[in-house]
């Protein structure tokens, strides 16, 4: 029996319970992965009109019907996923929501499956559970404590991969893609990952949404629907756990709101609720990511009523682990490039260059400004395709292998420009850095939080505080990122390299942003070669490559001009002339 009476105020709340669930879904998308996705009602409405046509064409009862619902939304989403995760930002939102368009015009035009003005109107059966001998009418009611389960499931779901290693992964995605990709992290993966389960909530919520309105309309199925729900997730706060059902819960104000000031301005219903919807979008944006939760978070933490969030224990904390392992999980390794050449047009950025990387030492590339540098480093990390010459990691040829897959087999670079990922701590951080090598890290095991997943992730935790502890920022562990000098933070962007415990790092200007006399970086630097791996650190500080390299190789156009140690290449003549000025 339903735990409320059913009526018409019953009826209308499981409605918008539904529409939250649908927003819950939403919020893996946008919030999760970062993909501004308007097409959420076409998922929603390919699980709707695909249980309604089941249900009334093919006779099938409504539980079947529903699952077989969210199927199609799953693979219709997995289909525009594939395109949409290949794009970036405004594209991603104009994709999906050409989509929904798509989706609204072959509703109309294909009466047969959509019933036309009048939609599919749906049979009045009773829900039976197979071999029980137990049935129940699918009421309002009943529909009203389904879709309270539903929802607070859909909840505890997004908290626990949000919150787990998956999560963090997510934000490096979300917050610096090119950066994630240089540490490994799969961001195509990840992202359809996050789009497909969007679309199979939402394809759930139109399944279930229109076997308690009994009729199937197309007009409740239109582009506005994807724009409602995208406005639901930002006004609320996207990426915040209840962020999407407290949009719904405003949203939810629209139609009557927007009854009274059309009455007011003599214009119909139908027009003011897309101004209302476009006016909800404009608050939502100018509220910043978290949007309405964002801001009740802020001010209960200005008046003392919420602690901080680098104020907080992590339960991770509270756990005893053994001593991290912080040598390289494939053991030492040796990079070799061998008679690499790159063209760029009629340019010759590398001609015929040769270099070796051993473990445990610092291997440092010099150069002026166009010499090559940053290609060669691109290349050996696989950001470039080399145009000729080979790339092999002891004997494993690594030429035409991604970036992802180099990072799996323990190659790791980071970029130039310093880029952190703000909405993490420098522990968090540093751990999300740690997401190739995850055995037990998957989205399912955090999600019910396996005793597996739960001591790999101390376990990864100690290891990050440990790594932070080796560049002299144990102190900064619970520190967010974006309030960390510039310094520090390129010291975590090092440290977050390292997470994954790679064999080689390849270091673009590791020194940039940090003041004279800093000599944390070079105690980092030999604490990676003292652990065994071999370091590639492309520099303009020759003190820095004199403190801690034990070779040097100076490149000029493309050219490898001497190799030796820094007391060789610093006394050779034509580097002096060259380079030194001397």
């Amino acid at each position: 029996p339903a735990i409320v009476s059913d009526s018409v105020t019953v009826a209308r709340i499981a409605s918008g319970l539904y529409i939250a669930l649908a927003a819950v879904g939403l919020n893996f998308a946008v919030g999760l992965a970062g993909l501004p996705s308007l097409g959420q009602g076409a998922f929603a409405a390919a699980g709707a009109f695909g249980a309604a046509w089941l249900r009334l064409h093919a006779g099938w009862e409504p539980a079947s019907a529903t699952l077989a619902g969210v199927a199609i939304a799953l693979g219709a989403g997995t289909i525009v996923g594939v395109g949409a995760v290949r794009l970036r930002g405004v594209f991603v939102a104009v994709s999906t929501w050409i989509t929904a368009w798509l989706v609204a015009f072959v509703l109309t035009a294909f009466t047969g499956l959509s019933g036309g003005s009048q939609g599919l109107v749906l049979p009045v059966e009773r829900v039976g559970l197979p071999g029980a001998g137990v049935s129940a009418a699918f009421t309002p009611g009943v529909h009203y404590e389904l879709a309270l389960v539903l929802l607070a499931l859909a909840l505890v779901v997004f908290l626990a991969v949000a919150r787990g290693p998956s999560g963090l992964a997510y934000a490096a995605v979300r917050e610096g893609p090119a950066q994630a990709s240089a540490l490994g992290v799969d961001r195509s993966r990840l992202q359809l990952g996050a789009f497909v389960a969007a679309a199979g909530i939402g394809g759930l919520a139109g399944a279930l949404s229109v076997q308690l309105a009994g009729v199937a309309d197309p007009a409740g199925y239109g582009p506005l629907l994807s724009v409602e729900l995208f406005v639901a997730v930002v006004l609320g706060g996207e990426g915040r756990v209840i962020g999407p059902a407290v949009g719904a819960a405003l949203l939810a104000l629209i139609p009557g709101a927007a009854r009274g000031l059309g009455s007011f301005a003599g214009v119909g219903l139908a027009r003011f609720e897309p101004v209302l919807a476009a006016a909800l979008l404009v608050v939502g944006l100018l509220l910043g990511r978290g949007g309405a939760v964002g801001l009740a978070e802020r001010a209960a933490t200005a008046i003392g009523l919420r602690k901080r969030r680098h104020d907080e224990a992590s339960p991770a904390e509270t756990q005893e682990t053994e001593e991290p392992m912080l040598t390289p999980r494939h053991g030492p390794a040796t990079l070799a490039a061998t008679e690499v050449s790159k063209r760029f047009g009629g340019v010759v950025a590398l001609d015929a260059v040769s270099i070796r990387l051993d473990s445990a030492r610092v291997h440092a590339l010099v150069g002026p400004n166009g010499s090559g540098k940053t290609t060669l480093l691109r290349a050996l990390g696989g950001t470039v395709r080399p145009d000729g010459g080979r790339i092999v990691l002891d004997d494993v040829d690594l030429t035409a292998a991604t970036t992802e897959e180099r990072a799996r087999a323990g190659v790791v670079r980071t970029l130039q420009r310093t880029s952190v990922f703000e909405d993490l701590t420098a522990v968090e951080h540093v751990m999300a850095g740690a997401t190739v090598g995850r055995s037990f890290g998957g989205a399912l095991r955090t999600a019910v939080a396996t005793p597996r997943n739960r001591a790999e992730s101390r376990e990864i935790r100690a290891r990050a505080e440990a790594i932070l502890g080796m560049a002299g920022m144990e102190a900064d562990a619970d520190v967010p990122a974006h309030q960390l000098d510039a310094g520090a933070q390129r010291l975590l962007v090092l440290c977050t390299a390292y997470a994954s415990l790679p064999s080689v790092m390849l270091l673009d200007e590791p020194s940039a942003g940090m003041e004279a006399g800093e000599t944390r970086l070079e105690r980092f630097l030999r604490a990676l070669a003292d652990l065994g791996v071999a370091v590639l650190v492309v520099e303009h500080d020759f003190h820095l490559v004199n403190a801690v390299a034990q070779e040097v190789t100076v490149l000029d156009a493309g050219h490898v001009v001497v190799r030796g140690t820094p007391e060789e290449v610093r006394h050779d003549p034509e580097v002096q002339r060259a380079y030194l000025g001397g």
